[in-house]
């Protein structure tokens, strides 16, 4: 018997989980992939707090602003290479444009443009995801008081994958840097900058900045299993990624790690099909057990109380019946907001979909979006499974994901 099982490994779900387990309870994660963590660009969005709040239904209506700023600091707690300035952070999209972050990883963290005389873009060999001709033009538009230089770095280990024409992504590389041998040849190759710069930085010359993708440096110090100090001879900043994010993958491996260090267990591969109900004394119900299907075999959890983190339509956590916009939540097949419109025609435009999902009450227990009853007084459903928000249009997923996951690993 688990005093509490959480259905889903992304970011909402293993900050429940990582919660829960601070507060000594005993936690099993179930989840069927990676989650949505890989697609993750390492930088974490809140969108505008106050106005969001302001519109019917959204997610942020459950919190008030201490429980938001509480579950913010709680991120940073977990990972303390996130800055948080209680600002908008500037950071170097994957294009080398700027753009804003509220909680970014420190190895992001853009320096004082005016203390920069060179920038050096590195660009590994043979990387798929990375494109210098379009990055090049763009540092020149932000660090205009600087110089800007492209250093090729040719890794033995990828030159036969060059050759064969084997994609080389920055995931591949971001793992090949955590490595003994990938850190010491990347420290070998930024000495060998300094070198070139070294009689200019004599003389007086402002600094000398390192870009280059795929690093991920964020979690080197932290991480449980020998991970390298980032102890490079220059200042070295890093571009956030496309999808699949190096910086996303190595995210869900931190907080992963965190969650089975504080005596939390994991199971992958697992995906949650039906629950059973029981009725409770006050007239509700609540989930008795979840029947889960894992490596052909279905197993039976037990648990004191339940958090739903499975993602929405994209996720998986809610699925299409058939073709006429009829939808249902996967695991326990609770009411489903769905919006009088479905579809906007324009592309670009807010798109009406996003916003189904399952409302809630203040402690994110399900409800009926016609009765505003409570519907399973057991289950928590916490990230993008909830109703009334788009993370995307309103730049808000990570914000969302982190509040409502620190709040549930908190109630249960």
């Amino acid at each position: 018997m688990w005093d509490v099982v959480v259905i889903g490994g992304g970011l909402a779900g293993l900050l429940a989980g990582i919660r829960a387990a601070q507060r000594q309870k005993k936690v099993l994660l179930v989840t069927e992939g990676v989650g949505t963590l890989f697609f993750f660009s390492g930088i974490i969005d809140y969108g505008d707090v106050e106005q969001l709040r302001l519109l019917p239904g959204h997610p942020y209506q459950l919190f008030d602003q201490e429980t938001i700023n509480r579950g913010r600091k709680y991120m940073e707690q977990v990972c303390p290479d996130y800055i948080d300035t209680e600002r908008s952070e500037a950071v170097l999209s994957p294009l080398g444009l700027l753009r804003s972050g509220d909680l970014v990883p420190k190895g992001m963290k853009l320096p004082n443009l005016l203390s920069v005389g060179s920038v050096v873009l590195l660009v590994p060999n043979g990387l798929k995801d990375f494109f210098p001709e379009i990055v090049v033009p763009n540092l020149t538009n932000v660090f205009k008081n600087g110089q800007i230089y492209v250093e090729n770095l040719v890794v033995e280990e990828f030159q036969r994958w060059f050759e064969l024409g084997r994609p080389i992504t920055s995931v591949d590389y971001a793992d090949y840097w955590r490595t003994q041998k990938g850190h010491k040849v990347l420290k070998q190759a930024i000495g060998k900058i300094k070198e070139k710069f070294s009689s200019r930085l004599e003389n007086g010359e402002k600094s000398v900045v390192v870009v280059m993708p795929s690093l991920v440096t964020e979690y080197w110090e932290n991480a449980r299993r020998g991970k390298w100090v980032a102890d490079f001879p220059l200042s070295v900043m890093e571009i956030s990624s496309f999808s699949p994010s190096p910086h996303g993958r190595h995210l869900a491996e931190y907080l992963r790690h965190i969650f089975q260090d504080l005596g939390g267990e994991i199971v992958f591969g697992a995906r949650a099909v039906r629950s059973e109900l029981e009725p409770t004394e006050n007239g509700y119900q609540r989930c008795k057990q979840l029947v889960v299907q894992s490596k052909g075999k279905e197993l039976i959890l037990k648990a004191e109380k339940y958090i739903l983190a499975t993602g929405g339509l994209l996720g998986g956590g809610i699925e299409a019946i058939n073709e006429k916009r009829e939808i249902r939540e996967a695991v326990f097949d609770l009411p489903v907001f769905i919006p009088e419109e479905w579809s906007s025609p324009h592309f670009f435009e807010d798109q009406p979909y996003a916003f189904a999902g399952i409302m809630t009450d203040h402690q994110l227990c399900p409800i009926n979006p016609l009765t505003r009853e409570v519907v399973l007084e057991n289950v928590y459903v916490v990230g993008r499974l909830l109703a009334h928000w788009d993370p995307w249009i309103q730049r808000c997923g990570a914000g969302v994901s982190i509040t409502s996951g620190f709040v549930a690993g908190e109630s249960v």
